[in-house]
């Protein structure tokens, strides 16, 4: 076998260095032609104002049919689609916490006026959080406004308007209902 093998290659590096080794090359190309649209000659015309200077005058140009319908038609949302469309607002951030049992201390420290209270887990920097958001508002300066009328307790936390739309793009967006 070894001789073969010995034999073999001598005769196989020499048909590669043979002048009589012939290759062939060949490639294909593909061309596609594109009609392109004609150009139209901007609507502009020139104007002579009396005095031999010549003064830009834009043309008005009517639309050949005027009874043609719009490209594109407003139409206002439906009742339906009002009621689909979910708003988002604005809250309040009244705390950080790192457990789930200082959420329900905070909780309940809140008002109870009818506004709801969330909770938004999150992990910042390898660190659990619980924030705890107070209220739904139309506005930002709706909720700058509540905040004023938390118990000072909670005022000291230094509270802050966030938008809910913000928490709902976040990497964590769940907000769980806790009233």
């Amino acid at each position: 076998m070894k001789r073969i093998a010995i034999v073999s290659l001598p005769l196989i590096l020499s048909a590669c260095v043979s002048s009589d080794y012939v290759t062939d090359v060949s490639s294909e190309s593909y061309h596609e032609d594109y009609k392109t649209a004609a150009m139209q000659e901007p609507l502009m015309a020139e104007q002579d104002m009396g005095n031999g200077m010549m003064e830009e005058a834009t043309m008005t140009v009517k639309p050949m049919n005027s009874k043609a319908k719009p490209a594109v038609a407003i139409v206002a949302p439906t009742e339906k689609q009002k009621a689909m469309s979910s708003r988002y607002g604005f809250t309040i951030q009244v705390v950080a916490v790192g457990t789930q049992t200082k959420v329900d201390k905070f909780a309940r420290k809140l008002p109870k006026n009818g506004e709801p209270i969330w909770e938004n887990y999150k992990v910042v920097n390898g660190t659990k959080w619980y924030t705890i958001l107070y209220g739904d508002y139309a506005t930002r300066m709706d909720a700058k406004k509540a905040i004023a009328k938390l118990p000072n307790e909670l005022q000291d936390m230094k509270p802050f308007v966030k938008s809910i739309d913000v928490i709902k793009k976040s990497q964590y967006p769940t907000l769980n209902k806790l009233n």
